[in-house]
């Protein structure tokens, strides 16, 4: 098992860099039990989705962070260390310290109903 977040723990705005190391979005007294918590699962076609951890307080969609547990293969996926510093770092050019933004594309989600006790969204292209 592994962790993943967003922010990306390597960057200040991650929950999991404390103020003393100039931390821009430090974890609460929940020790980032703030963040949306989700549980990574793979369904019978093989494909992945995030379930609510409920073991935490249910999401209100308004956190500026997310944790999921996942596997370690899918963990290490595409920003892992050597891929993020090496494509995301290097290609756009970011040195320490910079502000970046990053679009989580949610015009692919437009249809998701957050008030719903159930929620099943199905990513579309804008």
């Amino acid at each position: 098992m592994s962790c993943d977040e967003f922010p990306f723990s390597s960057t200040y705005q991650s929950p999991g860099v404390p103020a003393a190391n100039d931390g821009q979005n430090p974890a609460g007294a929940n020790g980032g039990g703030e963040c949306i918590q989700t549980v990574a699962a793979k369904t019978d076609d093989s494909s992945e989705h995030l379930l609510d951890d409920t073991r935490y307080d249910a999401p209100t969609f308004n956190e500026n962070c997310g944790r999921s547990s996942m596997s370690l293969k899918v963990n290490s996926g595409s920003m892992s260390l050597d891929n993020f510093y090496e494509a995301f770092l290097k290609k756009f050019r970011i040195i320490d310290k910079d502000r970046y933004t990053l679009d989580p594309g949610d015009a692919w989600f437009k249809g998701c109903d957050t008030t719903k006790a159930d929620l099943v969204c199905a990513m579309a292209k804008p």
